[in-house]
């Protein structure tokens, strides 16, 4: 099993959602910022180095959003989802093909990675970020 880290990262109301690039698993889906936890490191940690690596922002964590597992054929990820906001920088598009800023009742505009099913329900049903 595979953890990774995600954030809910809020402003103004809105949230931050990344676009994979080509090639590779969920190709061109969007999905939250964030990575596989690496060992020694702290859920907390992953996400922040994760943000810092691929958007360039430094994030505080505002608490726990929620956990979820799901099983692709092949992998089976476990997902802890935090609330974040960005303390300093801009997003940037670093590994990301694009990334935008929306509020929660568009994200059925946008094809997400199947693993992010349960997080945006529970987003699109107004549970605060």
């Amino acid at each position: 099993m595979i953890h990774v880290v995600a954030g809910i990262i809020n402003k103004n109301g809105k949230i931050l959602i990344c676009q994979r690039g080509e090639g590779g698993v969920c190709a061109n889906l969007w999905e939250f910022p964030g990575g596989k936890l690496e060992a020694g490191e702290t859920v907390k940690e992953c996400l922040i180095r994760e943000c810092k690596e691929e958007l360039d922002v430094e994030i505080e964590i505002k608490g726990l959003f929620t956990e979820s597992t799901y099983k692709y054929p092949k992998i089976e990820i476990y997902f802890t989802f935090f609330s974040a906001e960005i303390i300093r920088g801009k997003p940037k598009r670093k590994v990301h093909k694009d990334i935008r800023w929306i509020v929660a009742k568009e994200l059925k505009k946008y094809k997400f990675c199947p693993a992010n099913k349960e997080v945006i329900k529970k987003l699109e049903t107004g549970n605060t970020y």
